[in-house]
């Protein structure tokens, strides 16, 4: 369990309402987790889409929800890759119910991976996630590495713990902290081709990290530092677009 104080600095939930339904030509999708929450998912298929063309699972930052990644365009700019996109925001974000923890994180995982599978079996499917997002797609995939084609992991850090102790003195780390995401062991185990990227300066992760994960990922991957680039400016840069693009177009 997390104290009151951890809690708000790793789960910040946004005070911004998220739409139900949302605004065309988004639909949305409601993920049952097994401890009886629910949570709230956005998908975007234009009808036009080959069936062929891959479905990136996105899962936003810490301090975001489905409304936030609206307003940033994100849903957008996946379109422009040519992709189909389900965002999930997290339990107790947003209308989701439940509480934000690493257990219920990755029981949202595993409840997208599994709606994709029913929903679009014929997808390839990938992964894709920033910052918090990027521990959540990499422990998903690690989970499942018959289902996933592919993983992106978008300023990821090594564990929660060396990302906390880069802002907070390591006392405080050890004594609030009781939840891991260990993207390092995890990255370790999975073999299918990842992209990862990470700003150059970014001020929360440092790049070192990610590199750090493209380093160790057992499979075949490409890492990507973008040069000027701060953690909450990363998926403004058009190289970022340009490198999943790459990405996606050889699977």
């Amino acid at each position: 369990m997390l104290d009151s104080f951890a809690r708000q600095m790793l789960y910040p939930a946004p005070p911004v309402p998220v739409a139900s339904p949302p605004p065309a030509p988004l639909e949305e999708v409601w993920l049952d987790l097994p401890d009886g929450s629910r949570v709230q998912a956005w998908t975007l298929i234009p009808p036009t889409l080959p069936a062929s063309a891959p479905l990136v699972l996105f899962f936003h930052g810490n301090g975001e929800n489905l409304e936030t990644v609206r307003w940033s365009g994100l849903f957008e700019e996946f379109g422009r890759l040519g992709v189909a996109v389900l965002a999930a925001d997290f339990p107790g974000y947003g209308r989701s119910t439940g509480t934000p923890s690493e257990d219920g994180l990755t029981a949202t995982g595993e409840a997208a991976v599994a709606w994709t599978r029913e929903h679009h079996p014929d997808r390839p499917l990938v992964v894709c996630g920033w910052s918090l997002g990027a521990a959540l797609a990499i422990a998903t995939v690690d989970r499942h590495p018959e289902e996933v084609r592919g993983l992106i992991a978008l300023s990821p850090w090594t564990t929660l713990a060396e990302a906390a102790a880069e802002i907070f003195p390591a006392f405080a780390v050890k004594a609030m902290l009781r939840e891991h995401y260990d993207s390092r062991s995890a990255a370790r185990r999975i073999r299918v081709p990842a992209l990862v990227v990470h700003g150059e300066r970014d001020d929360l992760i440092p790049a070192g990290q990610g590199e750090e994960i493209a380093s160790v990922l057992a499979g075949a991957k490409t890492w990507v530092p973008v040069r000027g680039a701060a953690h909450n400016d990363l998926l403004g840069r058009r190289e970022v677009w340009e490198a999943m693009a790459r990405f996606l177009a050889g699977l």
